[in-house]
């Protein structure tokens, strides 16, 4: 839903508000990551840094650098020089995960751009995720060492790592109140803006073991409830004051809600949410997040608007999503060190067998692909005669 959300708001302009979805991502996020490791240290007594931080470079960095150098290179040759030059640079700082602070320091603004808007601009997001997560671990280890040394119990580790947490949010929040009046530009971009929203799924993620005895007559009513909020946030904000504070607690507090519903039992009732479909394409919303953007600048750019230019953008968009998922993103998320090294002796001496949902997935990834192309080649100005300047350029290539 968050990101269908965020490509709908990016290709049409509806939702009003649909860039929301970058928001709930935040919340799911801190929660889901917050989980795992609050989980790995209870069960092994310590922070295990070095484990936490290599899944997370297998998590994100291989389809964020290879779509960073796509995009990099069709700049090249759709762009002109200045403008190709201007996305390095830019692809550079996503490349560290600095770009929010780059995009904030060119008073650039997401939500009512004039000028041209740079095809990696949308990498803000992880820069924001990224650096939460350079930090929160510690606070982590701290607290633990904190309960380790009082002999604690879990229940009171957990009660402390929250704590934490939430003085964290209200910081953070009170800054992003003050910031998103006096300077909105920062306050959309800023990591110290948009912590607390990380943080609440954190918070979300101590409170695990509460949240599992919630009646379950209760659940369904929270779900519901939580959807409607994130879908009025969609509706309703329109990012021309009081963003990202106070109006993203909107859909910050709906997706807290169908988290919270969902802790410790199977969500059955939540069809909207646990379809195939939504399940495969929630799979996908990493690689649908990287891949969309500089697929509408560049088509953009290439095409006019027009059936075949949504198509194209659609179909493209989704070949390329699926190829980068099953083909790069997923191959990494799972596999240790070992599994890796094993997989690339096997391909070196002919022994990697190919699963059936790869085969589904190449065949799926193609047609979307041919898709696309077939799209851009019948668009209706492909069949009028370039002007005389547009001629000259074709000559001189």
């Amino acid at each position: 839903m968050a990101i269908l959300a965020v490509l709908a708001y990016h290709l049409w302009g509806v939702p009003q508000g649909g860039f929301v979805g970058i928001d709930v991502f935040f919340v799911i996020s801190g929660f889901l990551v917050t989980d795992s490791l609050l989980r790995h240290t209870e069960q092994t007594g310590r922070v295990d840094f070095r484990d936490f931080y290599w899944n997370r470079v297998r998590r994100i960095v291989p389809a964020a650098t290879i779509v960073l150098i796509l995009t990099w290179a069709v700049s090249v040759y759709v762009l002109p020089p200045p403008g190709a030059r201007e996305v390095g640079v830019d692809a550079v700082f996503a490349f560290f995960f600095i770009a929010n602070w780059h995009f904030a320091a060119g008073d650039t603004s997401y939500l009512t751009a004039a000028e041209a808007v740079s095809p990696v601009q949308h990498y803000w997001a992880l820069a924001v995720e990224e650096q939460f997560y350079l930090v929160w671990p510690a606070l982590i280890f701290v607290a633990t060492l904190v309960a380790v040394r009082k002999a604690w119990s879990s229940g009171r580790w957990m009660l402390l790592t929250g704590a934490v947490m939430g003085v964290v949010v209200g910081a953070s929040l009170g800054w992003a109140l003050y910031q998103s009046a006096t300077s909105p530009s920062w306050a959309f971009f800023s990591t110290l803006t948009r912590v607390w929203e990380l943080g609440i799924g954190a918070m979300l993620a101590t409170a695990v073991g509460v949240l599992a005895t919630m009646p379950d007559i209760l659940r369904p009513v929270l779900s519901w409830v939580g959807l409607g909020l994130v879908g009025a946030g969609m509706v309703l904000i329109d990012g021309t004051a009081g963003f990202p504070a106070p109006w993203a607690l909107l859909p910050v507090a709906g997706a807290a809600m169908v988290i919270a519903a969902g802790v410790g039992t199977e969500p059955k009732f939540q069809v909207l949410l646990r379809n195939r479909v939504s399940t495969y394409v929630g799979d996908l919303a990493y690689s649908l997040y990287l891949m969309h953007w500089p697929v509408i600048i560049f088509l953009t750019a290439l095409m006019a608007t027009s059936v075949n230019f949504y198509v194209c953008v659609l179909a493209l968009t989704f070949g390329l999503a699926i190829a980068s998922y099953h083909f790069v993103e997923n191959p990494l998320r799972f596999a240790s060190r070992e599994a890796i090294r094993d997989a690339r002796h096997a391909m070196r001496h002919g022994l990697f067998e190919t699963q059936r949902s790869t085969k589904v997935a190449v065949v799926a990834s193609l047609g979307l692909l041919a898709v696309a192309l077939i799209s851009y080649a019948m668009r209706p100005d492909a069949f009028e005669p370039p002007a005389p300047a547009e001629a000259a350029v074709v000559q001189a290539r």
